[in-house]
């Protein structure tokens, strides 16, 4: 599971440019921060930073993960330098899960409206569903419904998977093939392409599978990265394909660095829930938390 004191760590080093520098600025010790690092590029399977005698100079991975955090980051630490402003007494915590993707788009915007502490634990779906049925977790943010006595769940948003690849990718043929109708071509070019796959499991890829051509794919997918800000990056430096949700990839869409391959013969989409735990105490800060989030969506 990643955890967010590595993103602080990262966003420092590459702030003050040495591991000192961050540990001062974090009041840590330099070798808390360099153990926080190696565990970051562990989880994300790349380096971040080249380290030289007196500088930290950030790779192309590590300007890419900079990119993708930093306002989500500097929402944080305003948002805590707010709660230390004022009177934090008697104030109740909310334990609330997501993908650390999700936070950005998701919860960041509605921090500053809620009265109340709140403790973020970002993780993958099967992970924070069963922290949240040992009652360690207040509220998640999931994909999946499963029924388990005292979970309730409320509908929080449908989204479109796009199909995209890599902007230097050949896609001439793959082109011709659904131009031509001849799906089994389209289907195998597909299959022999690299992959990029949250899971194993395939959610994703299995429904736009089923969504276009009525099978499950015979293929298994080649990166296995468990985190959407990292897929993107992989796939802007390297080529492949990958389905993403519309409000991860849009902005990059936009800008080039990606490009949409196929709308599909459907639009397949994905649909996010919250996920509540009905005997927690704190059930009117996560009620609270959820009228917020539905509100500024609806803005």
């Amino acid at each position: 599971m990643v955890n967010l004191e590595w993103y602080r760590s990262f966003k420092a080093i590459y702030e003050r440019g040495t591991l000192t520098g961050a540990a001062e600025t974090l009041l840590l010790t330099q070798p808390g921060v360099s153990q926080q690092l190696t565990s970051l590029e562990t989880y994300m399977g790349v380096k971040l930073f080249e380290r030289k005698p007196r500088k930290m100079l950030p790779t192309s991975h590590g300007i890419q993960l900079y990119n993708q955090i930093e306002d989500a980051i500097i929402q944080l630490e305003k948002t805590e330098e707010n709660f230390k402003r004022r009177t934090l007494k008697n104030r109740p915590t909310a334990k609330v899960g997501m993908p650390m993707e999700t936070f950005g788009h998701i919860f960041a915007p509605i921090l500053d409206q809620l009265e109340m502490n709140v403790e973020f634990t970002f993780g993958e779906t099967d992970e924070l569903q069963d922290k949240i049925f040992k009652k360690q977790l207040d509220l998640i943010i999931t994909n999946k419904q499963v029924t388990y006595q005292h979970i309730e769940y409320k509908h929080l948003c449908k989204e479109a998977l796009l199909l995209v690849c890599s902007k230097n990718l050949d896609t001439v043929p793959f082109n011709r093939f659904i131009y031509e109708r001849k799906m089994k071509d389209a289907e195998k070019w597909l299959s022999e392409q690299n992959w990029y796959s949250y899971s194993y499991k395939m959610e994703a890829i299995k429904s736009f599978w089923m969504d276009n051509f009525k099978k499950r794919p015979y293929f298994k997918p080649r990166y296995v990265i468990p985190n959407l800000i990292a897929i993107i990056s992989a796939v802007q430096q390297n080529n492949g394909l990958c389905l993403l949700p519309l409000s991860i990839c849009e902005e990059l869409l936009e800008q080039g660095e990606i490009r949409e391959l196929w709308q599909g013969v459907q639009t397949t989409y994905y649909e996010n829930y919250f996920a509540i735990q009905t005997q927690s105490k704190n059930i009117n800060q996560v009620e609270e938390i959820i009228e917020k989030i539905i509100s500024n969506k609806n803005k």
